[in-house]
């Protein structure tokens, strides 16, 4: 029974980092706008070598790496018509980095580029490539479906949130549940309990996080300022301007399609960029269009960052533009870590929690001496 018990709480924990693992994997891979050591299977086009659903571990490539005929690689059509696809996951067939590669999924009769939807993908497409052990991808089922179910919600503001707090109260009334069966709380390891609510607070932050960042906008605005010239600069609404120049400019259009209130801050590195809502609150429903101005100081090339945050009013809205003026991921992990934070810190909290983790660490402390031979 003990080993059973044991066997339990290994495969409980397990569980549990995985979880937190996917979840981690997603929110990275939203901030770099590319998977990040993970990637949900979304179709089938691999079968058998995986299908819908299974989450794969992935490796970043750089531009020194080589590819091969017959890797698995993670890439994005950038022109054609299935550049609305997403990431897509598929077997390189042939081609090298000047003509770029032709692609084809195990189970598609027909490689990517037979329809003519999609010419050969070039080099600075692929981001990443599927890790092997001897020719078979490392890979976990099922649990690729939680990523891809969160994708469905992010265009609901309020869904996610929602979500959270949905979890906060099972784990409430799970330990209502627990406390009113006293023999089943004294068997508990509380090295358990404590990752129980740890990785319930964090997997609430994650979620708040992923939410905020869906409906945040990070722009680059390109352009150069001359001493004395004007000009087009392809790729950029500015241009050349000359030092001195003031330009003004529309930014984008912030809507609050939720049922409360939202705080948007829109900050920047450059003294040199203002804006017309530095801060502001979304009231629901609302929509407003934002404007920049940029009075030209210096010569040189730029390619200005302006990020603008959407947050929940977790916080006063001047503490909240303060720490994005600092950094905007500051102010997205500060206010992401609020909703968490009370379940993370319950059980230190909690006097009788507390002693029994304390209780627990020092029992698996001498359990792991015993299995030391330098301390028998």
């Amino acid at each position: 029974m003990k080993k059973l018990a044991i066997l339990s709480k290994i495969l409980n924990i397990i569980l549990y980092i995985v979880v937190a693992f996917v979840l981690t994997a997603a929110i990275g891979s939203a901030i770099f706008n590319k998977p990040i050591f993970l990637s949900a299977v979304r179709s089938n086009s691999m079968y058998p070598l995986f299908q819908r659903g299974d989450m794969i571990l992935i490796k970043s490539i750089s531009d020194k790496d080589a590819l091969n005929i017959g890797d698995i690689v993670v890439f994005k059509d950038k022109e054609g018509s299935l550049s609305s696809k997403g990431w897509i996951v598929h077997r390189i067939i042939e081609g090298n980095d000047i003509t770029g590669y032709i692609t084809k999924g195990d189970a598609n009769d027909y490689t990517d580029q037979a329809t003519g939807e999609m010419g050969p993908v070039k080099r600075d497409w692929i981001v990443s490539r599927v890790v092997t052990i001897k020719n078979k991808p490392v890979k976990i089922p099922l649990i690729g479906y939680l990523p891809l179910w969160m994708e469905k919600f992010q265009t609901t503001p309020y869904a996610m949130p929602i979500i959270a707090v949905l979890l906060a109260v099972i784990i409430a009334i799970s330990e209502l549940t627990v406390n009113r069966r006293k023999h089943n709380t004294q068997k508990k390891s509380g090295l358990t309990i404590h990752l129980f609510y740890f990785l319930g607070g964090i997997t609430m932050s994650i979620i708040m996080s992923a939410t905020m960042l869906a409906t945040s906008q990070r722009i680059v605005i390109p352009y150069e300022v001359s001493e004395n010239s004007q000009g087009i600069l392809m790729g950029s609404d500015i241009g050349i301007i000359r030092v001195g120049d003031k330009i003004q400019k529309p930014l984008s259009e912030l809507s609050n399609n939720g049922f409360f209130p939202v705080i948007a801050v829109i900050t920047t590195s450059n003294d040199d960029f203002s804006f017309s809502h530095p801060l502001t609150t979304l009231a629901p429903g609302e929509t407003i269009k934002t404007e920049f101005q940029l009075i030209a100081s210096e010569p040189g090339n730029f390619n200005e960052t302006i990020y603008i945050g959407m947050f929940y009013p977790l916080l006063p809205p001047k503490l909240i533009y303060g720490l994005a003026a600092r950094s905007y991921w500051l102010a997205l992990i500060i206010v992401s870590l609020i909703p968490g934070l009370p379940l993370m810190s319950y059980p230190l909290i909690d006097s009788k929690l507390r002693k029994k983790f304390i209780k627990e660490v020092r029992r698996l402390h001498r359990r792991i001496l015993r299995y030391i031979p330098i301390f028998n």
